[in-house]
């Protein structure tokens, strides 16, 4: 009896399991509709003739850019399928076998087919169409008016929005007016930075506050002025630099400005720099040979320390130059470090977050379980009380309440079978 109650109970399960489907399939969402696109459909594309082996079909129109595909004609007349060349705004020129096809004024309202062949350049003209928006570029950021400077360089002159800026830019001796200037940047000098140095001359933007700034190059002692766009006036928030001989044949140049102090080192007779030191980089490697530091990058009064000798050779410090009055740091300031200790190293990538603790702090609890900011972030580990959230007791009572409603149901079909036998 019992065996024949087991066997009833496990048959009942079963059939409710297999009964499930079905049971779900009355609710199951309905087929998806088609979507009849809005898109307005293709502009028939115009067939030339432009030999008697070759015809191109051309479209441009008020909603579809100019493009044009070549193809080869058979001698029966009939078109090959593959195209023998393409052509539109982003790829105007092509050859093909000594034949040249090219798409003009690719840019206007009304483009132009030429094909070059055998010393004959034949147009024919596109359906009018609309003139291209001219795209966003990112060099227009940079742009401005150029001039040479000399050793060398030029200035990139503006004064737009971003206010006045000189940006001093490497472009080799043989530069001309109307050649490109796009090349590596050596200084740039704005309201935040009025002065710095760079190929063996140096720059001061003067009158930064008025609508009508000035550069003022220097070279071997011989100072030329390059006047600005003019443009908006506003506060100047920068100091004057400070040189600061270091010894070992290395110079360092303190700078101040709203961005925070900024430190250029640089070699005896080299007209670059040779390391950089800023908020993001405050100190030289150990590999460097010698100590450069900034001490309180984020702090009111940031110090420059330095030490190029051994020996028990004291630290060499001086402070960095005040800015203007009423300018305010565009950063949180932090607490100020007391002493000449080093600063802390920077946190790594796998620790960003995590505070450092160091003597002049108070001890605070260590934590169970450190989540790391940043991009570590995204395969950081649960903590504790997270991981207890996750656990399988709800998984295992969900699968315990499923089960006996499955069972239900096919116990439930089982006595119907029944009852209609």
């Amino acid at each position: 009896m019992r065996t024949a109650l087991r066997t009833s109970i496990v048959t009942a399960a079963l059939a409710g399991a297999m009964l499930v489907p079905a049971a779900g399939s009355a609710f199951a969402a309905p087929a998806p509709q088609a979507v009849t696109s809005t898109k307005a459909a293709a502009s028939q594309a115009e067939r030339v003739v432009i030999n008697k082996h070759l015809v191109a079909d051309m479209v441009n129109s008020a909603t579809e850019a100019p493009s044009v595909k070549i193809f080869i004609v058979n001698e029966d007349g009939t078109t090959r399928p593959k195209t023998l060349a393409s052509l539109d705004r982003g790829h105007t020129k092509q050859s093909v076998q000594g034949t040249v096809f090219t798409l003009t004024k690719a840019e206007t309202a009304e483009p132009v087919l030429t094909v070059f062949e055998n010393g004959v350049t034949t147009s024919f003209p596109l359906p009018k169409g609309k003139a291209a928006t001219p795209a966003p570029s990112e060099n227009d950021r940079y742009a401005g008016q150029a001039v040479y400077i000399g050793n060398g360089m030029v200035a990139v002159l503006r004064n737009k929005a971003e206010g006045p800026e000189a940006w001093i830019r490497a472009v080799g001796p043989q530069w001309k007016p109307g050649d490109p200037y796009m090349f590596h940047v050596l200084a740039m000098l704005n309201r935040q930075q009025t002065t710095d140095s760079a190929f063996g001359a140096s720059f001061k933007l003067t009158k930064a506050e008025t609508t009508a700034p000035v550069l003022v190059v220097t070279i071997d002692g011989v100072a030329k002025s390059y006047p600005l766009p003019k443009g908006k006036a506003g506060q100047t928030c920068a100091a004057d630099s400070k040189i600061q001989d270091i010894g070992a044949g290395t110079t360092a140049e303190l700078y101040m400005s709203s961005n925070g102090p900024k430190v250029v080192l640089r070699s005896s007779g080299s007209d670059t720099s040779w390391r950089i030191l800023d908020r993001d980089f405050p100190a030289l490697n150990k590999s460097d040979g010698i100590i450069a530091r900034i001490v309180n990058p984020s702090g009111s009064k940031p110090v420059f320390e330095w030490q190029t000798q051994g020996g028990g050779t004291p630290l060499g410090r001086t402070s960095f130059p005040s800015l203007p009055k009423g300018c305010e740091l565009n950063y949180k300031v932090t607490p100020e470090q007391t002493g000449s200790a080093k600063p802390a190293a920077k946190p790594s990538s796998a620790t960003t977050g995590v505070t450092t603790q160091t003597q002049a702090q108070t001890p605070v609890q260590a934590q169970t379980a450190v989540v790391p900011k940043g991009a570590v972030a995204a395969g950081a580990e649960l903590p504790v009380e997270t991981v207890a959230d996750t656990d399988d007791s709800t998984t295992l009572a969900a699968g315990a309440g499923l089960f006996a409603i499955v069972a239900a149901l096919g116990a439930s079909v089982l006595r119907r079978r029944r009852n209609h036998g």
